[in-house]
């Protein structure tokens, strides 16, 4: 399922009109210079102009350090660009005639250079997340050709994900063969000697300036590229296909202050889409609608009430060519949609705008220390509401969205425990989820990534305690995941703790379901996708109300995998080992959404040997034998055992 929706925002978004609004001249406000935005006037410019400086070394000069102090003088003056296609006023796409163009650069082009030379300069990342065709790759290249023209000692590193789309001749594509093109065209009083291919200067992947010792250098994309290496800044093209990004990533940390992330999404699961939605970077957006010639014609449409797209003649062109995910991936810049998404994107936007909610109150809570092990059955078989501590600190994992009474939920209602565990190292969240099973509500959530296993079965007796239940258990019936870290969990629940209510495997391919002896929910390929099928079907008819935003958030990154098997976008790049040890809120929330039988065992109560408990057991037991023994001389005689 894939939305198809340029915006999807209850507020109806503004455009600037008229569009595209290219002035005759533009002003450089820093040289004040007046440059020709039309093609044909801007190319007899610049004829002019180089022609009446061919033989004036004063006015080469003056040239020389104009472009210094502007880059976007420079760039609309010198710099050329390789164009392909023509997009007419019908939004019809067709091959351009004239490959060769003057790069006159659009109002969002400005703002994206100056940003990307302020960047480098001050030292900070930036993210590039674009429409197909906006130029981003040209920009960047334009941009750093720029300080390797005119900033001495630039030390500059460009990568792509192979070697050919670094440096391949005769391959436009690749990047420093778009270097090779603007200095082609550059006037040779600008040009730095031995620079252009097959001479000292330039080699494979490597490009030098000997007047101010600036220097360009490629690499295609590794785990360990940049490693060892100091730059000014470097490019990361393409960045969402790059295999081992997570790596690089870290690798170039320490290579360059600057890092300028050059991509169209390719799915949730990418690290470039992890660092884009990181808040650890700042990030430029080049829709279509700024093109002036995609977004030629652009309008607003309200898809349903209060939700609104941006479409255009091309876009409109586009939207019938091309499927929704293609779309989602090329067009519209969107990682969630252009992924092979599990739950409906929408359906989650509005449940979210429906029941999502700030909890009331945060907790944190736990056993006393005072109470070991051992003695943990006993407090759980006699409900005492003095083994647990509540109370608030710096860190509250526990979250509640309920009234409280007494500083408990209502003990009038029957609670369900949804349990994912993880390794408590730190990578991913445990999370505990609890559902009011009369009012399907998801009452309260546990999550923290930093306790272990073995310390969060306390935990959980903890949270079992405090929030009991209606006569006559009073204590909520508990699932939990045993893959992975939930093995560890499950013993000392069941084995240990000698906890009575929780979920135990039923029996397959038999016409009732019967309980087996395997305790906790096992996970496999099939029974996750009816689990999650379950949830989300529950959340599609309001049968399970999810108020924790997070919970929401998270679901929405949950994709397909390429093997098939199904989980978040952010263990695409995982092994199925640390696939198994990840803890998460979508998990925990749909193993408590799930309407499960509460029918406890009778062999995990614990009952003293004088108790009404002990004694019903006995009584039944004995009546059992009874009845065996009276009715023994019914079976058949064996007169073959004999012989």
């Amino acid at each position: 399922m894939f939305n198809k929706q340029t915006i999807n925002v209850a507020v109806k978004p503004e455009l600037a009109t008229p569009f595209p609004n290219i002035p005759e001249k533009w002003k450089d406000p820093i040289t004040g210079i007046y440059v020709p935005k039309f093609v044909g006037p801007n190319l007899e410019w610049r004829g002019k102009l180089l022609k009446k400086a061919r033989n004036d070394p004063i006015l080469q000069r003056d040239l020389i350090a104009a472009s210094k102090e502007s880059m976007l003088f420079w760039i609309n003056t010198f710099a050329f660009t390789y164009h392909q296609h023509d997009i007419n006023e019908d939004g019809h796409t067709s091959t351009c005639l004239r490959p060769h163009w003057p790069f006159i650069t659009w109002d969002v082009q400005d703002d994206t250079f100056l940003e990307i030379k302020n960047a480098v300069e001050t030292g900070y990342d930036l993210g590039i997340r674009k429409s197909r065709q906006m130029g981003a790759s040209w920009m960047c290249i334009t941009a750093f050709h720029w300080f390797w023209l005119f900033v001495n000692e630039s030390k500059l590193l460009e990568m792509s994900r192979v070697r050919e789309y670094v440096d391949q001749p005769g391959n436009m594509k690749s990047l420093f063969q778009k270097h090779d093109y603007i200095n082609r065209f550059l006037p040779e009083w600008m040009r730095p000697p031995t620079c252009m291919p097959g001479e000292k200067g330039r080699t494979r992947m490597h490009m030098h300036n000997s007047c101010n010792n600036s220097t360009i250098d490629g690499e295609s994309t590794t785990q360990h590229a940049g490693s060892g290496d100091t730059r000014k800044a470097i490019l990361l093209d393409e960045f969402s296909k790059v295999e081992n990004a997570s790596a690089m990533r870290s690798a170039t940390a320490d290579v360059a202050p600057c890092r300028i992330v050059n991509s169209t999404p390719a799915g949730a699961g990418t690290e470039y889409s992890r660092w884009m939605r990181s808040g650890k970077i700042k990030v430029i957006v080049l829709p279509f609608w700024e093109h002036p010639e995609k977004g030629r014609g652009r309008y607003i449409n309200e898809v349903k009430k209060g939700k609104y797209e941006i479409r255009s003649p091309w876009y409109d062109r586009e939207d019938e060519r091309r499927t929704s995910k293609q779309m989602a991936q090329e067009v519209l810049m969107q990682d969630i949609q252009s992924g092979d998404v599990f739950f409906d994107i929408d359906l989650l936007d509005n449940h979210k705008a429906l029941f999502g909610k700030k909890p009331q109150h945060s907790f944190n809570i736990g056993i006393k220390k005072t109470i070991f092990d051992e003695q943990i059955a006993a407090h759980i078989k006699s409900r005492d509401q003095e083994a647990y501590y509540l109370k608030r600190e710096k860190v509250n994992p526990l979250r509640i969205w309920v009234k409280l009474f007494n500083k408990r939920p209502d003990q009038t209602k029957s609670y369900v425990f949804g349990i994912d565990l993880s390794k408590g190292q730190g990578a991913s969240n445990s999370v505990i989820s609890i559902r009011c099973r009369e009012t399907n509500d998801k009452i309260a959530e546990w999550a923290d990534a930093n306790v272990p296993p073995y310390e969060i079965a306390r935990t959980v007796v903890a949270l079992a305690l405090w929030c009991g239940g209606k006569p006559p258990r009073k204590l909520p019936f508990i699932k939990w995941e045993m893959n992975g870290p939930g093995w560890d969990f499950g013993r000392m629940i069941v084995q240990r703790y000698h906890y009575p209510y929780y979920f135990r495997q039923t029996s397959e391919g038999t016409v009732r379901d019967k309980q087996t002896k395997k305790y906790g929910w096992h996970s496999g390929r099939e029974s996750k996708k009816l689990l999650l099928d379950q949830y989300h079907r529950l959340l599609a008819t309001g049968k399970f109300i999810n108020h924790s935003i997070e919970a929401l958030d998270e679901a929405i990154f949950y994709i397909y995998f390429p093997d098939g098997s199904i989980g978040p976008a952010s263990l695409t790049e995982e092994n199925k080992g640390a696939k198994k040890t990840h803890g998460d809120r979508v998990i925990a929330d749909a193993l408590c959404a799930e309407d499960c039988i509460v029918k406890p065992s009778e062999k995990t109560l614990i009952y003293s040997a004088d108790s009404v408990g002990q004694r019903k057991i006995n009584y039944l037991a004995k009546k059992k034998r009874a009845k065996s023994q009276q009715t023994s001389w019914k079976r058949p005689f064996n007169f073959i055992g004999m012989n």
